[in-house]
């Protein structure tokens, strides 16, 4: 069975977000571009083995809206940080456990593909694609 992965991010990261996860086969993908969307279909109880999610969206901090998550859902949750986000909240958020991984801006697509099969338990392609070896921005 595969795995749903919930994505809200950024617009313009979006595409390289799911271009990175293209090959991983045994996920199905919903992406969202509001944190107001995202809060409709968490309240409608609808399962989600993990949830990508931007820390800042619609020009507001998502720290908030993920303490709602955690408290409702056992959900995976990785965290993009933003470059407007405090380290402090960034610390915060770890050891408070209100995220299970995070990844600082810029990226690359082996980060974002290896933090989400680790999140939602699945295997890696065997062999390493060649967009998997594009630098750091």
């Amino acid at each position: 069975m595969k795995k749903k992965l919930l994505i809200c991010v950024q617009k313009d990261i979006t595409n390289a977000v799911g271009w990175a996860l293209k090959d991983l086969t045994s996920i199905n993908v919903q992406f969202l571009e509001h944190l107001h969307q995202l809060e409709k279909i968490l309240d409608n109880d609808i399962i989600f083995s993990a949830l990508i999610i931007d820390s800042i969206l619609d020009g507001q901090s998502t720290v908030p809206f993920l303490k709602k998550v955690r408290e409702k859902s056992n959900m995976k949750i990785l965290l993009i940080i933003s470059k407007d986000t405090p380290k402090q909240e960034v610390v915060s958020l770890i050891q408070n456990k209100l995220v299970d991984n995070v990844i600082i801006r810029p990226f690359n697509a082996n980060q974002i593909v290896e933090a989400v099969a680790k999140l939602c338990g699945i295997e890696r392609p065997s062999e390493t694609l060649w967009y998997m070896y594009t630098k750091k921005q």
